[in-house]
C-alpha cells in the first residue's frame, strides 16, 4: 500500500483537499488514510483488529492508549471520502503493456454495478434501494459506474451514485478517462448520442452496442460487410429548455454469436473498414467483459462481505474509492509480477496477489505508513522498466 500509495503523495492530497490537520494527533490523516485502506483489505475484521494487524507490520508505532471504535471512527469523518477520491484518481492509471494495444489503442470498458450498503436512514434516503416507497426490499445500494482498461483490469476512473440514479446519468460524472489513442467499449444500456459526441470531442474512439432500431439510416455500404449510418436525435424524447445533439457519422457492424438467434448491432467512430476490419472489431467487443471480471475481483474476493460496513452516505464513499485504490495496488503488484515472468496478467491469479498483499501488510516494516519510501514512487513513474526485480515476500 506505502507502494502505490507513499506518504509524500498521500500528504500532498490531503493539503491539497484542505484537510490538513492545525495539531498533532495520533490518528494523523495520513495515517488515517492507511487505516481506511487496511479495513478494505481485512474486510471481516473489526476497527480495532485492523489496528491490530497494521501495529503488527510496524512495531515502531506509537502506543493505541485510549484509542477505540469511536475514535477510530472520528477520524475517518475529518478528512471526508474527498481525499480518498482523489487518492484514488492522483493512482490510478494504465497498468497495459504495449502488446496489448489494438492497433495503437488501448482498450477501456465502461460498465456499472451496485454494491449493498448498511441499512441505515442516511443511507437510505441518500441512495435508495429496490421495490417501491411503501415496500422497500432489501438493503440501500450504491451504484458504481468505473472505466478499467480491459488487458490488466486496473480500474482508471469511477463515480459513485444511487440506485435510482441510472448509469447512463451516473456515468456523464467521469472525468478522468479516455482521451486520445483510447477505444471504449460500452454495451447499449450506456447509449446516449450526447454522451457520444462528449466522448469523441475527447478523442476517445468507441466501439458501442446499440439497440436494433437505431442507426437504420444506410448511407454506404463498405467492402467487409458493415456500413455507414446517420444516427440523428430522437424527436420524441427532447426535454424542456435542451438542445438535442447534433446527428453522427457512425459504422454499423451487425453479426450473430453462434448458438444465439440475437443479432449483434455494434456502432464505432472507426469507419477505416481497411484498417479496421469489422471481424476483428466483432471479436474484440468480446473483451467487454472484462469489466465484469474487474467488479467480481471487487466483489466477492476483496469486499469478502455481502455489505460494505460504513453507516452514513460519506463512509460508503470514502470506503468503497478505498477499494478502488486496494483493487489498483494489488493489480499493480500482479501486472509487474507477469511481466518478470513473461507472463499475462490474466494467467495470474487475483486471488493470490491479495494474500500476498495481506501478508506484506502484517510482516514487519511491510506496512510503513510513517517512513518515506526510497527511490521514484510508482505514482509518478509513468514510463514502467520491462524488467523490475518484485518485493520479497515473507
Amino acid at each position: 500500500m506505502t507502494r502505490s500509495c507513499p506518504p509524500e503523495l498521500v500528504d500532498r492530497v490531503v493539503g491539497e483537499a484542505g484537510r490538513s490537520e492545525k495539531r498533532r494527533r495520533l490518528l494523523s490523516a495520513r495515517f488515517t488514510v492507511y487505516f481506511v485502506l487496511a479495513m478494505c483489505l481485512f474486510p471481516q475484521a473489526d476497527y480495532l483488529e485492523v489496528l491490530r494487524l497494521v501495529k503488527a507490520g510496524d512495531p515502531g508505532l506509537r502506543s493505541w492508549t485510549g484509542v477505540n471504535k469511536s475514535s477510530l471512527t472520528r477520524a475517518r469523518q475529518r478528512p471526508g471520502w474527498t481525499v480518498m477520491r482523489e487518492l484514488f484518481r492522483a493512482v490510478a492509471r494504465p497498468l497495459g503493456r504495449e502488446d496489448d494495444l489494438f492497433h495503437g489503442l488501448r482498450v477501456l470498458a465502461l460498465d456499472g454495478t451496485l454494491l449493498a450498503v448498511p441499512d441505515s436512514a442516511v443511507n437510505n434516503d441518500a441512495f435508495g434501494k429496490s421495490g417501491s416507497a411503501r415496500s422497500p426490499m432489501g438493503y440501500p445500494q450504491a451504484r458504481v459506474v468505473a472505466v478499467a482498461e480491459c488487458s490488466s483490469h486496473a480500474v482508471l476512473d469511477a463515480v459513485v451514485g444511487g440506485f435510482k440514479e441510472s448509469e447512463r446519468i451516473v456515468s456523464d460524472a467521469l472525468d478522468a478517462h479516455g482521451g486520445t489513442g483510447t477505444l471504449l467499449l460500452a454495451d447499449r444500456g450506456l447509449w446516449g448520442l450526447a454522451r457520444w459526441h462528449r466522448l469523441r470531442d475527447q478523442g476517445t474512439h468507441l466501439l458501442w452496442r446499440i439497440e436494433r432500431r437505431k442507426a437504420r439510416r444506410v448511407m454506404d455500404v463498405l467492402p467487409d460487410g458493415s456500413y455507414l449510418a446517420r444516427i440523428e436525435a430522437n424527436k420524441h424524447s427532447k426535454a424542456a429548455g435542451t438542445v438535442k445533439a447534433p446527428p453522427a457519422l457512425v459504422r454499423v457492424i451487425k453479426y450473430r454469436v453462434d448458438g444465439q438467434a440475437d443479432i449483434v448491432r455494434l456502432i464505432t467512430s472507426l469507419t477505416d473498414h481497411g484498417k479496421y476490419p469489422a471481424a476483428e472489431l466483432a471479436a474484440l467487443y468480446a473483451r467487454r467483459w472484462e469489466i465484469e471480471l474487474v467488479f467480481d475481483e471487487i466483489k466477492t474476493h476483496q469486499r469478502g462481505r455481502p455489505v460494505l460496513r460504513s453507516q452514513t452516505p460519506d463512509g460508503v464513499r470514502q470506503e468503497i474509492y478505498a477499494h478502488l485504490i486496494v483493487h489498483h495496488a494489488t493489480r499493480d503488484l500482479l501486472n509487474e509480477a507477469a511481466r518478470v515472468h513473461r507472463s499475462t496478467a490474466e494467467r495470474t491469479s487475483f486471488t493470490r496477489a491479495l494474500h500476498v498483499v495481506r501478508r506484506m501488510v502484517t510482516s514487519p516494516s511491510g506496512f510503513s505508513p510513517l517512513s518515506p519510501q526510497t527511490g521514484p514512487a510508482p505514482w509518478a513513474r509513468r514510463d514502467r522498466p520491462e524488467s523490475v526485480t518484485p518485493p520479497s515476500v515473507p
